[in-house]
């Protein structure tokens, strides 16, 4: 596999001054800007998590546009879903969001919003790259960028309003939950401490500026959230919410401290949704085997998607269903947004606790058990040799899936899925069964062969 930053329906990532600096910002956001100039765009919203390059980047899009002759409005420290929504509820012509998502501070990155207020797919990101390539322009620095003035309280306010029209406020607002919230000093800062005010929520926040100085490793997992589970604890917190630095990803705490693995939110998303309006259910295949579990117990069915939000999302607009997303935190709900979007999952679970009457860990206590692992792996050999290999292996599979990588299942609801990262040259591993024991049978039968 080569080892250099990919451009991908996920976006551009790469380490800051070595696989982006503000020339190769400048070079994509003036392809993203022809684009749009082509299909007779003339206006674009751009915001960004909190990290001290995105500042350089905006200025280097904003100098892209000018040249171009577009308009662009700045929408400043605001989580990824919010731009997404914006972008359509607002009728602009696309969206540029710097970020790096759930990478380490080193890093920085961009993702190219359509006016449909979804991603740019798989043509439209080639299209993109053909025309930065061809490019020969240099980005001139301008004298008055240092400073970046914005006020994005309307901005905000129109993402929380479109989340208290879609869900049950009243019955949330009598609960009088207390709640914790680690937004790791990035987009999510500001806007979800409203939001669950505006649900009748008493906050505590650990890690809650927009410095963008993350206070631990970004990715919202298990093993990087110490902090808010200590937090929760010594809060008498009923719930915790951890997201990360563009607040696309949601992890729950529970009243115990104990942070639930990541799958969860879609999980409990899942069942409070059907319970309202029964619907199939898209998610990726990567995703826990609860999610077909739960949405068969509503007589409906899960269809699995290859890896990438707007995989799911185009399958979910196919399918008609009514909630989708992906077991990395991720919550789709289409009645508010087409994006995975925290602040509507954090809605919608604290929603179901109001419904159901119930604490988190007795709602959690009372879905299949499964145990899941997943490592991530630097990989240089020949993925189509990989997978030959594999095959022979699990030759006693039930059924083999060749969507995304290369998945086998068995009847005995275990499953073990490898495939490549589309944002960093590494290969990851995920399985999950229902003990332990096989599930790491099945991660060293794949590393006996890596």
């Amino acid at each position: 596999m080569e080892n250099k930053p990919k451009f991908t329906i996920s976006g551009y990532r790469g380490i800051w001054g070595k696989d982006l600096d503000e020339q190769i910002t400048f070079e994509f956001a003036t392809a993203f800007a022809k684009i749009i100039k082509k299909g007779g765009g003339k206006k674009i919203l751009v915001g960004r998590d909190a990290r001290k390059s995105g500042v350089l980047m905006l200025w280097a899009i904003k100098s892209a546009f000018k040249k171009e002759g577009l308009e662009m409005d700045n929408a400043g420290i605001i989580p990824a879903p919010s731009v997404l929504l914006l972008v359509k509820k607002l009728f602009y012509d696309g969206g540029i969001i710097i970020t790096a998502s759930h990478n380490g501070i080193e890093y920085n990155g961009l993702k190219f919003v359509m006016k449909t207020g979804l991603f740019a797919d798989s043509n439209e990101i080639k299209e993109i790259n053909k025309i930065k390539e061809n490019l020969n322009e240099k980005y001139i620095v301008s004298k008055n960028n240092n400073k970046e003035e914005n006020d994005n309280e309307k901005f905000r306010k129109i993402h929380i309003n479109e989340i208290l029209k879609n869900i049950d406020v009243d019955i949330i607002r009598s609960k009088k939950y207390k709640a914790t919230l680690d937004p790791i000093n990035s987009a999510g800062s500001i806007i979800i401490p409203e939001l669950l005010k505006e649900l009748g929520c008493s906050v505590s926040i650990i890690n809650g500026d927009q410095s963008g100085e993350f206070a631990h490793t970004p990715e919202p997992l298990v093993k990087n959230l110490n902090q808010i589970s200590e937090a929760v604890r010594t809060n008498n917190s009923e719930i915790g919410f951890a997201v990360d630095p563009d607040a696309d990803r949601l992890v729950i705490v529970n009243e115990k401290g104990e942070i639930l693995s990541e799958e969860y939110t879609i999980v409990l998303a899942i069942k409070n949704v059907l319970s309202k309006y029964p619907s199939d259910v898209a998610v990726n295949m990567s995703t826990s085997r609860m999610c077909e579990d739960i949405t068969n117990s509503f007589g409906k069915k899960v269809f699995r998607t290859k890896i990438g939000e707007l995989n799911v999302v185009k399958k979910m607009i196919e399918i008609n269903s009514n909630i989708s997303g992906e077991g990395n935190g991720g919550v789709i709900y289409p009645k508010i947004n087409t994006a995975r979007d925290t602040l509507v999952g954090i809605a919608l679970i604290l929603e179901l606790m109001a419904k159901e009457n119930k604490s988190v860990s007795s709602i959690v206590e009372s879905l299949p058990k499964y145990i899941m692992k997943k490592e991530k792996i630097t990989f240089d050999g020949n993925v189509d040799f990989l997978n030959e290999k594999l095959k022979r292996i699990f030759s006693n599979a039930d059924s083999v899936d060749i969507l995304d990588g290369i998945r086998f299942n068995w009847k005995d609801s275990s499953w073990i899925h490898i495939r490549p990262s589309n944002t960093e040259p590494k290969m990851w591993i995920i399985s999950e069964a229902k003990d332990m024991t096989r599930v790491d049978y099945l991660f060293e039968q794949v590393k006996s062969v890596l």
